[in-house]
Order: C-alpha cells, then sequence, then structure tokens
C-alpha cells in the first residue's frame, strides 16, 4: 500500500502551504443562494430535500487568506486534519476508511499560479498540463466538459492517466478572484476512479467560495 506522502497527484508541486485552521461552522446562514435550493417560502415549514441536507452538512473551511464552504458526499468523511502533511486543506475519503489507506481519495486545495504571467483559468490549466508531463512522460490529459458548484460557476474538468492508458485521476478548476481551487479525485486503479466518479461530481456541487480576507476587509 503506497502512504500518503506519496501519493502521486498531478497537482501536488503546485499546491501552496496550507495554514489551515479547521472546520469552523455549519454555513446555512452564509450559503450562497445557488446553494440552498429552490424551495420557495409558503408560510409552512418546507420539506427536507437532499439540496436541504447538503446545506446542513456544509462546513466553512478556513485556509491561509480565503473561505469556501464544502460538504462531504453520501458515505464519504469530511477531514480536515489527515491531509496537513500533504499540504492539503481538507481531504474526503469513504466511510470506514483512512485518508492512509483509502484507495480512492478526494481533496480540495487552491492554486495560487504565482509564477505565471496570466493567472487565468486557462493558463493555470496549461501549466498543471505541463508539469504532469515532466513528472508523467507517456501520460494523458483529457478534455472531460464542466461542473457546476454550489454558486453555479463553471468548473473546468481533466482526466489524468499517468501510464497512457485510462485515467485514474480527475480534476476540477474552479475559477475565483485570485485563485483557481482545485477540487480532485485520486485513485489507485480505474475501477476505483470509475467508483469514484459519482462521489465527485457530488462534491464539486457542493463546493461555493465565501471569501478572501481582502474581501472581509480584514
Amino acid at each position: 500500500m503506497v502512504g500518503t506522502s506519496s501519493r502521486r497527484s498531478p497537482l501536488r508541486s503546485s499546491l501552496i502551504p496550507a495554514t489551515t485552521v479547521g472546520l469552523l461552522c455549519l454555513l446555512a446562514a452564509t450559503t450562497p443562494a445557488a446553494a440552498q435550493g429552490s424551495s420557495k417560502g409558503t408560510g409552512a415549514a418546507p420539506k427536507s430535500t437532499k439540496a436541504d441536507s447538503t446545506v446542513r452538512n456544509a462546513v466553512v473551511i478556513e485556509g491561509d487568506d480565503h473561505l469556501f464552504m464544502v460538504a462531504a458526499p453520501r458515505g464519504w468523511i469530511l477531514d480536515d486534519t489527515s491531509g496537513m502533511g500533504s499540504r492539503i486543506r481538507c481531504v474526503f475519503y469513504p466511510k470506514g476508511q483512512t485518508w492512509a489507506s483509502a484507495p480512492t481519495v478526494m481533496y480540495v486545495n487552491p492554486m495560487h499560479g504565482y509564477g505565471l504571467k496570466e493567472r487565468t483559468v486557462s493558463a493555470m490549466i496549461a501549466e498543471n498540463e505541463r508539469e504532469f508531463h515532466k513528472r508523467a512522460p507517456k501520460g494523458r490529459v483529457f478534455e472531460a466538459g464542466s461542473l457546476k458548484t454550489a454558486s453555479n460557476k463553471t468548473a473546468k474538468v481533466r482526466h489524468f492517466a499517468y501510464d497512457g492508458g485510462e485515467p485514474t485521476e480527475a480534476v476540477a478548476f474552479v475559477p475565483e478572484n485570485e485563485l483557481v481551487m482545485l477540487v480532485v479525485l485520486s485513485a489507485r486503479d480505474t475501477k476505483g476512479f470509475q467508483s469514484g466518479l459519482g462521489p465527485f461530481r457530488e462534491l464539486v456541487g457542493t463546493y461555493a467560495w465565501v471569501g478572501s480576507n481582502k474581501e472581509f476587509g480584514r
């Protein structure tokens, strides 16, 4: 079994050190409207929906200079401590497993792209792919459409195959004002990758930017 520190990822070298404090609170009060479902007030208590449940389970993660909201997919655990050794703010793995040993995991972390002349999503995706090919010369990158986040942003998705065969990692690139947030699915084999795609899509759908220190004036 490969340990946590040696998990392969096309993104690992792009991540900056995190100073995550951890989970702050449930975010029903500050959740963007798009993440709160489409229930309309009728004077009576609304019925519980899957969207409502996701909002109740959503938490705020504090990064070095920003906050974002995310929720664990059904059957998965959100862990804000186990990934810190790998400089990752929050990690996800199936219930009953661990970050270190789970064959399929997910995580969320920012990519700042400080070294790029243009810090656009396209430029940062291209840089990420160049770094991937340096580490995996036989690897292939596949465009995999896009997904919507809880705040209705469009996340471009790429699939990565290290040996040139079938992909074992998926990455959603979510554009923010000063960075790109990465939502990553990483599996040890293609079977785990395929089984993780559903939770991956669900995870991307729960993500929402809360704000930066600059935006909060702090």
